[in-house]
């Protein structure tokens, strides 16, 4: 039976039907929920708030959250503040389906492969990735670029992506299909902005490369667009539904680079990407941080289905937004991490309800938190947030 012709009745939907009928604004027997969690979180919530299923990742978590939470957090060893990413795709994954999620979130498409590797120096750990960059922990518990890959333009012309044709690097995805045969599975996916700027050469080369060496850099991300268009094709093909592409465009309040840059170097490149996982079959959702109402009517041009984030902190008004959007583009968002850590339960609660009663009026929305969950949220404002979604999903506010 066709989605659009079926009447749908609370917990009848798969997560998968659920949220692909919620991006293409058909019925849904309730509200999808997408939460995204900081590995440190997950840690502590599976101490403090509910254990995980799986015994060892449970243990794990226990473990290391004992070590970073006494070692001092911030000021814990680096070994303390680096192991919590273990548990990223297991937190992200089957630990998000049990909290109530619709979406398990894979944090790379080789989910089999090799990630590089770590090693100590000046009393530090780091990590040369696959991609070339080395990196530390630095001060706080993400892994800075100390050395980006690329260095100059001739590196730009010869430099080399991962080689992930093999399908035994797309043997995680299976395996978390084959186990939630039911759920959406998405999958991190790299574009063409994001990975050069804040990862692979620097913001700094980068912003000098788009006066200095326009058709270098635009060759570059031509192949890195091609690069990532053939893992996500192998990647549908493993088993993901809905491709996640990770790309950055904005700062608070305004755009990373101009409109009319973005739109000659960066967008024909996003609108291909959508056009080859609908081609593939998956659904298209874009996580972009930072301002991005500019971007708009550029995303329902290129069919984009799902837009995730819209943080009210960056200056995103939703509710304007979706007026004037939402009976064609979904956005996955209502669940406010980065103000959230300010309010009272209370207002969080009437924050988040705010978000889902303004999701209602097209059903192009998936409740979602606006970034990652911080380790930092107040557990008060944490239990208020679960409660109230929770309560959402039962139907208590409709």
């Amino acid at each position: 039976m066709k989605v659009e012709n079926m009447i749908v009745h609370k917990g009848q939907m798969t997560s998968k039907e659920r949220i692909h009928a919620a991006a293409r604004g058909l019925p849904v027997d309730r509200v999808p929920v997408m939460y995204w969690l900081n590995p440190h979180e997950v840690c502590r919530m599976m101490v403090e708030m509910q254990p995980g299923r799986n015994l060892y990742w449970n243990w794990l978590a226990h473990f290391l959250w004992g070590k970073f939470s006494r070692g001092g957090r911030f000021n814990a060893p680096n070994l303390w503040r680096a192991l919590p990413f273990l548990l990223s795709d297991y937190g992200n994954g089957e630990y998000a389906l049990e909290l109530g999620a619709d979406i398990a979130i894979i944090s790379h498409l080789a989910t089999n492969s090799n990630v590089g590797h770590m090693y100590w120096r000046d009393h530090q750990l780091k990590v040369l990735d696959m991609f070339g960059i080395y990196r530390s922990l630095g001060t706080g518990i993400y892994w800075d670029v100390e050395i980006p890959a690329i260095k100059t333009v001739e590196e730009l012309k010869e430099y080399r992506f991962p080689d992930f044709t093999d399908d035994k690097h797309y043997a995680g995805i299976k395996k978390m299909r084959k186990a939630y045969p039911g759920a959406c599975i998405a999958v991190e996916a790299l574009s063409v902005q994001d990975m050069p700027s804040t990862q692979m050469l620097g913001m700094a080369p980068f912003m000098m490369a788009l006066y200095d060496n326009p058709v270098e850099l635009k060759h570059f991300m031509l192949r890195l667009r091609d690069w990532s268009i053939d893992m996500i094709r192998r990647g549908v093909k493993a088993g993901v539904d809905t491709v996640m592409i990770c790309d950055d465009y904005g700062y608070t309040g305004r755009t990373l680079i101009s409109m009319d840059m973005w739109k000659e170097f960066t967008y024909p490149h996003l609108k291909r990407i959508i056009e080859a996982i609908h081609d593939a079959g998956a659904l298209a959702m874009l996580h972009s941080c930072g301002f991005q109402t500019p971007f708009l009517d550029y995303y329902v041009e290129a069919e984009l289905d799902i837009l995730q984030a819209f943080q009210p902190k960056a200056g995103n008004d939703f509710q304007s937004a979706y007026e004037k959007y939402g009976d064609r583009l979904a956005f996955a968002t209502g669940i406010d991490i980065q103000m959230g850590e300010q309010m009272t339960p209370q207002e969080m609660r009437e924050s988040i309800l705010r978000g889902y009663q303004i999701g209602k009026l097209h059903k192009r929305h998936i409740l979602a938190t606006t970034h990652m969950l911080q380790y930092t949220m107040p557990a008060e404002n944490l239990r208020a947030m679960f409660e109230t979604v929770r309560e959402i999903q039962a139907g208590l506010h409709d």
